[in-house]
């Protein structure tokens, strides 16, 4: 089974806490979002009276949530429609639901703001308690967020491990790639260098290449154009910006004498480059 599938949901911690953050605030609506793709997606929501907070998607300096997301901070406003010092992008969904004041508290994960959770009141003000209980609301999500993380990258390595160990020698070239792959989707520094400690057949020695001048990436990215993939997926699969994947495989055509990609990929796995 894969890891992603094996971790809890993180969408349904949001909204078990937004519910808690409902009951504990008397009359107060509570939502939140996950940031996925560079968005935070409102997704938790009790307490409102309409549907329309769900249609709220921010970015980074985009209305309050924008801000706290931009400087990492929990923020307030007392009055919402009168805050001259958000943008107000969201005034239809904010205003219609009848909040008045609004916190914001981000969700931040070893410095990266995974996500927003908020807590509005039809009334002008809101205490220094409710800021503070919603700013340690998020910190626990954060917390539990750390915590699936690290499981994941453990399982990933152990995965991965177990992998190499039942390999053919055939197969090792795909599978050091896929450990140099995992390696870079790891949170952990040190599961990742432990990943590539695990590649370390394939890796750069003294500064060379592999055989026939290729280097690990361009052996890596060559791998998965023989997987199909188009130079987006790839560049996603290994960390890379399309522009890098498109070099690598322009120097591999190079060295290998080939017309095509396709092509380097042939003389690659006959030149035992490639499984």
């Amino acid at each position: 089974m894969s890891v992603d599938l094996m971790r809890p949901s993180d969408i349904a911690l949001l909204k078990q806490t937004s519910r808690e953050v409902r009951q504990a605030i008397r009359g107060a609506v509570s939502f939140g979002g996950l940031n996925k793709n560079g968005k935070v997606r409102i997704t938790a929501v009790s307490g409102a009276e309409r549907k329309t907070l769900t249609s709220i998607v921010l970015a980074p300096s985009r209305g309050l949530g924008g801000r706290s997301w931009e400087i990492g901070k929990p923020l307030t406003v007392d009055d919402y429609a009168t805050a001259d010092d958000i943008t107000h992008d969201f005034d239809d969904q904010i205003l219609g639901e009848g909040i008045v004041s609004l916190a914001v508290a981000p969700i931040i994960v070893r410095r990266i703001v995974r996500g927003l959770l908020y807590v509005g009141a039809r009334s002008s003000s809101q205490s220094s308690d409710v800021i503070q209980f919603l700013e340690h609301q998020a910190k626990r999500i954060a917390h539990e967020m750390n915590i699936r993380d690290h499981v994941d990258d453990r399982l990933r390595l152990l995965c991965a491990a177990e992998l190499a160990e039942r390999a053919a020698p055939a197969d090792l070239g795909q599978i050091h790639a896929r450990l140099r792959e995992i390696a870079h989707r790891v949170s952990d520094p040190l599961i990742a260098a432990e990943l590539r400690e695990l590649a370390a057949p394939a890796e750069v020695v003294d500064g060379h290449g592999p055989a026939d001048g290729l280097t690990v990436r361009q052996i890596d990215t060559l791998a998965l154009v023989g997987l199909g993939l188009k130079n987006a997926e790839i560049a996603e699969r290994l960390g890379l910006s399309v522009p890098t994947v498109k070099s690598y495989l322009r120097q591999a055509m190079a060295r290998l004498h080939a017309t095509t990609r396709q092509a380097a990929v042939v003389e690659a796995r006959r030149r035992g480059l490639l499984p």
